[in-house]
């Protein structure tokens, strides 16, 4: 009888990227958070910066760097002992760095921050985490301070002679006249009765 050997487990690593805005603080607390849920083994911080005119350019913002993080770490009792925390500064485009960086780590997760709800209002979280969020390899959460208290986004109501005509053809057709022109392109549905999929244009 031969004995079934397991695979050693792949260590968790976690990458938190800080542009030392208002959202930063919330980074590392998502990213110790995440750390701690997934027994991480690593949890990298990371910033990204202009390129350096020399190396005794980046000593001084890697020493600030670390002091601004040792702080924040420091002061969370949720950092499990267990887990190796680790400052990285880098130049160039922060998302690229950021999604590379992922890679070259064989990140578990990502966690990014963005700002307000303006940009959610143009389905557009901001240009980093956006590009983040398309192009890692893993995971990625998207940390934003809670804003319950702001108004949502306004959505406007269906049309009422859209909502009449898919009423009156009992869905068969799903557009008013006007909008037909907009909308009126091919769709495929799934039929139940047919238990297959049907491709057809939908209009009028």
């Amino acid at each position: 009888m031969h004995r079934m050997s397991t695979l050693p487990a792949t260590p968790i690593t976690v990458l938190a990227a800080i542009d030392f805005s208002e959202a930063s603080d919330l980074v590392v607390e998502q990213a110790v958070a995440v750390a701690r849920q997934t027994n991480a083994h690593e949890l990298h911080f990371l910033h990204v910066r202009p390129a350096p005119r020399d190396e005794a350019d980046l000593e001084g913002p890697q020493a600030e760097f670390e002091e601004w993080l040792d702080a924040r770490v420091s002061s969370s009792s949720s950092v499990p002992h267990t887990v190796r925390v680790i400052a990285h500064q880098a130049s160039g485009n922060p998302a690229d760095v950021i999604v590379e960086m992922a890679g070259d780590l064989l990140a578990s997760a990502v966690v990014v921050g963005t700002h307000g709800r303006k940009g959610f209002q143009r389905m557009v979280m901001g240009s980093v985490a956006e590009s983040v969020v398309r192009n890692a390899g893993c995971p990625v959460l998207v940390a934003r301070p809670l804003m319950h208290d702001q108004p949502a986004p306004r959505i406007e109501p269906p049309c009422p002679r859209c909502v009449e005509r898919r009423t009156e053809t009992g869905g068969e057709q799903l557009w008013c006249e006007q909008h037909s022109e907009k909308h009126g392109r091919r769709h495929t549905y799934y039929n139940t009765r047919l238990d297959t999929w049907v491709s057809q244009r939908v209009t009028l």
